[in-house]
């Protein structure tokens, strides 16, 4: 029996390396070949097929990471994205449209101050994806200019330089100009205003409310006022608008617009900003460089106006999955810093990168070019219609502003009802 024990230990002795070397071995092969599915849920529809693109060039990379795209937007967006938190089912990137956002899922969010990709962040878009308690859990998506885009053959045929505009009373000048050659222009009318488009009346809206906050986004979101210091000059802009647009006004929707009215010069100009580069360039090759500008909307009497720029969606990492947290950061993190992600970012896109020191040589038109010159100015502003509060784009502004376009209300009774609304909205909505 002794002599079977010895026999036994010195078995054990002998065996043991082998063990504690399988055991080693099984977990780090466990280890390295652990898969991760990230669920990311995007808001912008017109920019899927990119993503997938990105998702599997990351993928191809990256054979142990699977990226589930999720996209809901034209309005449904929010609402979706609600009902997969809702069911228990948090994406692990969300795209996230302003600070009401971020408040209502502030709870699920990472702080992502230390992420390489928010490193170069601009400094003034900062404020746009951060909580109340200055917690960063948002990165701006792009950087995006609001205001008139223009077909640049319609002014040049009309004889109006649009680089010599530049005040209110010049840009009423040339509007009247190309509206007496209307017809020997064969336009429909000066301009194409989306009259039917509330989210498009409430970006419009910005023009006249985001110098109010000089670029404190936290500060826009905290207000329960509706600013109106520049009433006069967005009535004015209004009453232009309702004598030398397309008629009816409000049967002007969004995508005909673009791809009908601005496209064809049946228009000289649309209320957007460069978001709309892709559907032009993809109607005709390289119109954006040979046709669009961009004009401000001119609201100071005295100083410079420029183009508001900003970004309208931030992406954040939520902490539902801590397992996939790692892989939603690096796949933040590739976006933002790889080239080839850029690549994709900025030629198939057209997104002008919210970051700092960007080399502009490399973006594809010299739209893009001019709105980075203009986003990185130190007297840049920010525009600050995300921080509405939520269905008052919808359910206020929007039909508001299309009541007045349509006779149907006075400028004081919209006053009087915006401002009460934004009120009870604000109220409501923080708690307060």
């Amino acid at each position: 029996m002794r002599i079977f024990k010895r026999l036994l230990a010195l078995f054990l002795l002998m065996i043991m390396p082998f063990v504690l070397s399988a055991c080693g071995s099984n977990s780090s092969s466990s280890d390295s070949d652990q898969k991760v599915t990230v669920n990311f849920f995007n808001q912008k529809p017109e920019i899927t097929a990119q993503y997938q693109k990105l998702i599997k060039m990351y993928q191809k990379k990256h054979p142990n990471v699977k990226i589930q795209l999720t996209t809901a937007g034209q309005g449904g967006g929010a609402a979706a994205l609600q009902s997969k938190f809702s069911s228990g089912e948090a994406p692990d990137i969300i795209m996230l449209g302003g600070l009401p956002d971020i408040e209502r899922y502030e709870d699920h969010l990472l702080t992502l101050k230390n992420l390489s990709a928010s490193k170069n962040i601009l400094p003034r878009l900062v404020s746009g994806g951060m909580t109340e308690k200055h917690r960063l859990v948002g990165i701006p998506v792009d950087l995006e200019a609001y205001g008139w885009v223009i077909n640049r053959k319609v002014f040049a045929k009309a004889g109006v330089d649009p680089d010599q505009i530049h005040n209110y009373q010049q840009f009423v000048s040339a509007v009247k100009k190309i509206d007496a050659q209307k017809d020997r222009l064969h336009l429909q009318g000066v301009f194409g205003f989306n009259g039917a488009d509330t989210n498009s009346i409430t970006s419009m809206s910005a023009q006249f409310t985001s110098g109010y906050y000089k670029n404190d986004q936290v500060k826009a979101f905290e207000s329960k006022k509706f600013p109106w210091t520049q009433e006069k000059r967005m009535k004015q802009y209004l009453d232009l608008i309702k004598q030398y647009s397309v008629k009816p006004i409000l049967s002007v929707k969004y995508d005909p617009s673009i791809q009908d009215l601005l496209f064809n010069g049946k228009v000289a100009m649309i209320p957007q900003g460069n978001w709309v580069i892709p559907t032009l360039d993809s109607l005709e090759k390289n119109w954006v460089q040979n046709k669009m500008g961009m004009l401000p909307y001119y609201v100071k009497d005295n100083g410079k106006d420029e183009l508001l720029t900003g970004s309208s969606w931030y992406l954040g990492v939520t902490k539902d999955h801590p397992s996939h947290e790692k892989a939603a950061k690096d796949f933040i993190n590739w976006m933002y810093n790889s080239k080839e992600a850029q690549d994709v970012i900025i030629n198939e896109m057209r997104f002008v990168p919210a970051t700092k020191n960007f080399n502009t040589a490399r973006l594809p038109d010299d739209v893009s070019k001019d709105i980075y010159q203009v986003g990185t100015s130190k007297n840049a502003m920010t525009p600050i219609h995300k921080q509405y509060p939520n269905g008052f784009a919808n359910e206020v502004i929007g039909p508001m502003v299309q009541r007045y376009f349509a006779g149907k209300t006075s400028w004081e009774n919209l006053k009087q009802v915006i401002s009460n609304q934004y009120r009870q909205l604000k109220t409501v909505q923080s708690g307060k």
